[in-house]
């Protein structure tokens, strides 16, 4: 997968690197512009213009180019801001519904369950934070922060039973089905008076009895 990286620089400006032609028609689509210099081939959006405007085409920019298939990264800060969380988990489910093997299964799938960085403890985090904000709000509350940490503690058990998961599936492999046609082999058959190499054939059914008896 081809790769386009977009970067935020400190006076504001954009620039984007990376990726193939179909990628640079959609970011000039978009609203980025081409520089060709000594610093070689990039697209960019001025210091100068609106933010408000340039986030608005750096995403506009950034949904083309993952609707294309391209794996966009930014700089720290820019895909958040760009991106809400709830969009980002959205991408990673869309991710591991695509992934084309139990690695890459794994690897979107630590995004959300690593025990340390993954979304799930980060969001039982917040969950937590929010029933200690409440308390600290109102201190005669009591069913709401008690449902609050009810919540945080249902999303640990949940995030500790499945920590183990991305490195289940990373050992995952696509099932290997015989081809058709494939001959299979019986298991052996022991025959009187047949030596250990010649091929064992099945019994010949006796012939039918016609009428009255007679044999056809």
């Amino acid at each position: 997968m081809l790769s386009i990286t977009i970067t935020q620089r400190p006076t504001g400006s954009v620039v984007a690197l990376g990726g193939d032609g179909l990628a640079q028609q959609l970011l000039e689509r978009a609203g980025f512009t081409r520089h060709a210099d000594w610093h070689g081939l990039r697209h960019g959006l001025a210091a100068q213009m609106d933010p408000s405007l340039r986030d608005s085409i750096t995403a506009h920019a950034v949904d083309m180019l993952t609707a294309a298939r391209y794996e966009v990264l930014f700089s720290p800060g820019l895909g958040e801001r760009l991106h809400p969380l709830g969009d980002r988990i959205r991408d990673l489910s869309d991710a591991v519904r695509g992934a084309e093997g139990g690695v890459a299964l794994g690897n979107h799938l630590r995004q959300l369950l690593d025990p340390e960085h993954g979304a799930l403890v980060r969001v039982q985090e917040a969950v937590q934070a929010a029933a200690e904000q409440v308390k600290d709000l109102d201190p005669e509350a009591y069913e709401l922060p008690d449902r609050l940490e009810g919540a945080a503690d249902l999303l640990w058990s949940v995030s500790e039973d499945l920590k183990s998961v991305p490195a289940e599936t990373a050992s995952l492999g696509p099932t290997v089905t015989p081809a058709r046609g494939t001959a299979v082999r019986a298991s052996p058959v022991q025959t009187r008076g047949r030596g250990a190499g010649e091929p064992v054939l099945p019994p010949v059914p006796p012939p039918a009895a016609g009428r009255g008896g007679c044999v056809r």
